[in-house]
């Protein structure tokens, strides 16, 4: 039996993260964009993005920073919607 992830290298080892094993590289199949690293699921109905962002020095609060880079990628009339953690997370699954 497959193990549920698969341990990837981003941006060329610079950084690593678990994905769902039935993820694949969406680079293997069109051109991403350098600062991306796109994965798709095999059943097509979901993906995972890493984007990395310029970093935002005029705002003071990391969740007014969240809502820049969202409204960047995001259209008009999208909604969007920000959680405030208080507390360092370790995910399992990226690091």
């Amino acid at each position: 039996m497959s193990s549920a992830f698969k341990h990837v290298e981003l941006y060329g080892g610079a950084m690593e993260a678990n994905v769902p094993s039935n993820f694949i590289d969406v680079s293997d199949i069109r051109q991403v964009p350098d600062e991306q690293e796109v994965y798709l699921s095999t059943e097509g109905f979901s993906s995972l993005i890493f984007d990395l962002r310029d970093r935002v020095t005029h705002l003071l609060s990391d969740k007014e920073v969240i809502e820049y880079h969202l409204a960047d990628i995001v259209d008009d009339g999208d909604c969007i919607r920000t959680w405030t953690i208080n507390e360092n997370l370790e995910l399992a699954n990226f690091r």
